[in-house]
């Protein structure tokens, strides 16, 4: 209850903020018009006028560090997120299902995500990885892919370019058991590729996933892929109280989770 309670209060704040942001935009351009005219009238003296362009910088700095807004919906944030990883600098820290986030429904942009995570790591950026265990994982494909619609998703486009991109050569599964267990051993996979990073696994699922850059900087966070109307929106925020409080969300779900157990766990699961 408390991660539930922690994540509607996050995006509570996301929608004040957009109002805040609305407001500031008005008063920013107000005010660029007020200096405008100073310039050019002959009232007034030069230092009125820097001391307004100083104002004027000063509120457009705030408005940077302050807005949330809408970016590209599920599965086509990808670059977003390679964004905010490419800027940071010392800690990168994830809430997210799995580390093949979008790997299904965007084959194409995956690769560039999950090598955005690498160089990340090269450059010396520390990156924690909370993810959900296996269970948890099974759980979530179920809901996402609907076992009900394998028979007609198995000839979708998706997973044709799944299965073309990560199985060359295999013939798609015939059952949806299969299916989701090849889905959980690629994830396993990408576990095991993935050196250099703190991974933790999660035994519940969570409403909303989030991507924090340097602590407090700069984050997103997206609400989870379950086939509702606001399923996959995505929210890039730059103010420190959001940040902020999603980076409690972060620190508390580490504390309670486990290390994964590898080695080939699904194998010959159901």
């Amino acid at each position: 209850m408390g991660s539930l309670c922690a994540n509607v209060f996050g995006i509570v704040c996301a929608l004040f903020d957009w109002e805040q942001y609305v407001d500031m935009k008005k008063a920013a351009v107000r005010l660029g018009e007020i200096t405008e005219r100073l310039k050019s009238s002959e009232h007034h003296g030069v230092s009125v006028t820097k001391a307004l362009n100083s104002a004027n910088d000063k509120l457009a700095k705030l408005h940077d560090k302050s807005v949330t807004m809408a970016v590209s919906r599920f599965p086509f944030n990808l670059n977003t997120l390679i964004e905010l990883m490419n800027a940071t600098e010392s800690e990168f820290a994830v809430i997210c299902d799995f580390i093949g986030y979008a790997m299904y429904s965007n084959t194409s942009g995956f690769p560039n995500y999950f090598e955005a995570l690498q160089r990340a790591i090269k450059r010396g950026v520390k990156v924690r990885l909370l993810l959900y265990g296996f269970d948890t994982g099974r759980q979530a494909i179920g809901k996402q892919l609907l076992p009900s619609r394998y028979s007609e998703d198995r000839d979708s486009p998706a997973c044709l370019d799944y299965f073309r991109q990560w199985h060359p050569g295999s013939d798609r599964p015939n059952s949806y058991n299969e299916f989701r267990d090849t889905l959980l051993r690629d994830e396993e996979e990408l576990m095991a590729k993935l050196d250099g990073v703190e991974l933790k696994v999660m035994d519940h699922s969570l409403l909303t996933f989030v991507w924090i850059a340097d602590q407090t900087e700069a984050c997103i966070f997206s609400f989870r892929n379950d086939g509702n109307d606001e399923a996959g929106m995505t929210f890039q925020g730059h103010d420190e109280q959001i940040v902020a409080n999603f980076r409690a969300v972060f620190d508390s779900e580490w504390e309670k989770a486990s290390t994964p157990i590898l080695q080939g766990t699904l194998v010959g699961r159901a």
